[in-house]
């Protein structure tokens, strides 16, 4: 999910190792245009999601392998959140200001995206007054860049990422945090056994080179479950939120 062209080199180094390790597999990495049709495919060897389409759809036709953790701050081991971002010369300072401002989101079936940001102004009690789908995190910053959005919310190793790669990353400015939940889980097809590819996965870690490691920010995997996936609080969608539409 974090497939930057930055930290491709990276990733398929990543995967040669991990098919070494499980003894099966494409040669390549798959780099799909449909997720979903790839999540739910009946061959996934391994895949990445989100935690809100897991735990709303896929978690009945995939089984939960993992999760890593990239050790962000302010998180446990396995979690993440998402930052509140706006332009580095807005004049929105804090939470409360962001009420009644126009919100650009990835997409509605995003944890980072929308639930969490979602949830967090909920309780803050500073819902935006309208919302902008954006298609993607980056996206979503460049429609705060570009004036089209007063502010976004992307996860925090998108934004980490961003803050190393991109020049635009100095006009942006993070206003809030948050609260953690699972990161992104790993899942493989139900023809495959999860344990054995989730030891494949740390195999593969730590044969993998420092500075590809390095690169991707996986610390190590942590073992959650779909309980604690699905006990994450989901927030209406864009078109069931009056506040937000």
């Amino acid at each position: 999910m974090y497939d930057r062209p930055e930290l491709r080199a990276a990733h398929d180094a990543f995967w040669g190792h991990i098919k070494s390790a499980l003894g099966y597999g494409p040669e390549t990495l798959t780099r799909p245009a449909d997720l979903w049709e790839f999540w739910r495919a009946p061959d996934l060897v391994l895949g990445q999601t989100c935690g809100l389409p897991y735990r709303a759809k896929l978690w009945r036709d995939v089984q939960y392998v993992t999760t890593p953790d990239y050790q962000l701050p302010d998180c446990p081991a396995g979690y993440y959140n998402s930052v509140l971002l706006v332009r580095s010369d807005s004049p929105l300072q804090q939470v409360s200001d962001i009420k009644g401002k126009t919100f650009a989101y990835n997409e509605a079936l995003s944890q980072s995206g929308w639930a969490g940001p979602i949830s967090y102004l909920q309780h803050h009690n500073a819902l935006p007054a309208r919302g902008i789908a954006t298609g993607a995190h980056l996206n979503s910053i460049a429609a705060v860049l570009d004036g089209d959005a007063d502010f976004c919310g992307v996860d925090a190793q998108t934004y980490r990422l961003f803050q190393r790669y991109d020049a635009s990353a100095p006009r942006l400015r993070e206003i809030a945090r948050t609260d953690p939940t699972p990161a992104l889980p790993m899942i493989c097809a139900t023809a495959y056994d999860p344990s054995q590819t989730a030891t494949a996965l740390r195999r593969a870690l730590n044969q993998l080179g420092t500075d590809h490691r390095d690169d991707l920010g996986i610390a190590g995997y942590v073992t959650l479950d779909t309980a604690t996936y699905r006990n994450v609080n989901t927030p209406p969608s864009p078109d069931q939120t009056s506040d937000c539409n």
